[in-house]
């Protein structure tokens, strides 16, 4: 049953906007004029008196003109009271509906969502470039998100701070922090579910690269053992002696076993699976990402779990590749430098994965403000946890 005037006057919460409406076809004109101004909604269309019985049309704009009147005071009294600051504070706390960023964020998600579901009911292949691509496209749009997210954490700061003057602004200041909890939670909550459709195809990616190196190792270990019999071969075949006779000519089988050897060394750099910096940073921040979201967190344990040993697998193999690129340079016998800080100043994995996380804990304090500070200690974790197995593989390595 539909609230009396005076049981809507007694009522701290606003009144909704379909109650309102209904209200104003039920009531009598006089009845109309005696609603509580500080309890409409404040989403009431402007032509809401078109709708309503004609008896009741200038009963109606007379309320909405009073109200107007209300609020008008009320924001005087607000900016001479508090300031310009809480009065925006506030304004930002009663905005309705989603900014432009997260209406985009929302509908790139729907677009992703459909890829995976298309995928996995076998409708239409989609291939591993394209999902990437959706993926960049979509967190290309997290910087204005989390922007906005930060405005929001600085607006809840600044209510939180606020002291109301009267009894009635208590009321309307606590309103205002459960709604901007609101919007904070809100977005989190897509943010979320786009960390978990992310970690969702990426760890899918991780893993086929992984399985690409494993691969890679297997056909370039039977080609280096190859070489190292032609190599051997080569040796027998020329000996001091006959080199000194032929005076560097070469036999056809010489020639022959030089040629293969050649080629298994062509085919061994043109094998090599290459892992790029800008992958890894792609594939720590979907890790990391959902590793900080709470309400991703939950719903990809072992997701996250088996991404992560597959991206310590790849970080360690990352290490490799620098470490043998470093050595090479170090053997280069035209390098104008001191070999042992050629190996230092190439040798960068592990600060690689320092600036990483440098970097994400300056935009993490950044996007969430005053609340940033647990996220930093679950950052600091997860460096330790990464540089951990970094380590363990790297003594591995050189025992």
């Amino acid at each position: 049953m539909t609230a009396t005037v005076d049981q809507l006057k007694a009522q701290p919460q606003a009144i909704s906007l379909a109650v309102f409406i209904e209200m104003l076809n039920r009531l009598p004109p006089e009845k109309i004029l005696l609603l509580p101004v500080d309890r409409l909604p404040e989403n009431i269309p402007s032509n809401i008196s078109d709708n309503v019985p004609f008896a009741s049309r200038a009963a109606v704009d007379d309320l909405l003109m009073a109200s107007s009147s209300f609020h008008l005071q009320r924001r005087l009294h607000d900016q001479e009271y508090y300031g310009d600051e809480i009065v925006a504070a506030m304004d930002k706390a009663n905005a309705t509906g989603d900014s432009a960023s997260v209406r985009v964020l929302k509908n790139k998600i729907i677009t992703l969502v459909t890829m995976l579901r298309d995928a996995k009911e076998n409708k239409k292949a989609h291939t591993t470039e394209q999902f990437i691509t959706a993926i960049n496209r979509i967190n290309n749009l997290l910087l204005d998100v989390r922007s906005e997210q930060n405005d929001l954490y600085k607006t809840l700061q600044i209510l939180k701070k606020t002291i109301p003057r009267v009894i009635s602004d208590s009321a309307r200041i606590g309103k205002a922090l459960r709604q901007i909890k609101l919007k904070i939670n809100t977005t989190d909550k897509l943010l979320g579910e786009y960390f978990i459709l992310r970690l969702r195809v990426l760890s899918n990616v991780i893993a086929l690269k992984q399985k690409e190196i494993q691969v890679e190792e297997e056909d370039s270990l039977l080609k280096r053992q190859g070489i190292q019999e032609l190599s051997k071969q080569l040796d027998k075949t020329q000996s001091l002696w006959k080199r000194t006779l032929r005076r560097g000519k070469l036999t056809d089988e010489e020639m022959r076993i030089q040629q293969r050897i050649e080629e298994l060394v062509y085919k061994l750099k043109a094998s090599e699976t290459i892992i790029s910096e800008n992958d890894l940073i792609i594939w720590l921040d979907a890790i990391v990402d959902a590793s900080l979201n709470e309400h991703a967190l939950n719903r990809v344990a072992k997701s996250l779990r088996d991404a992560r040993f597959s991206l310590y697998y790849l970080l360690n193999k990352y290490c490799q590749k620098q470490e043998q690129a470093a050595v090479q340079i170090a053997q280069n016998p035209f390098l104008q430098v001191d070999p042992e800080k050629a190996i230092n100043f190439v040798l960068m994995s592990e600060q690689f994965i320092l600036d990483y996380f440098i970097k994400k804990k300056n935009e993490t304090t950044a996007w969430l403000s005053g609340a940033a500070e647990t996220k930093v200690q679950e950052l600091d974790k997860i460096q330790k946890e990464i540089l951990y197995e970094l380590r363990k593989a790297l003594k591995t390595r050189r025992a």
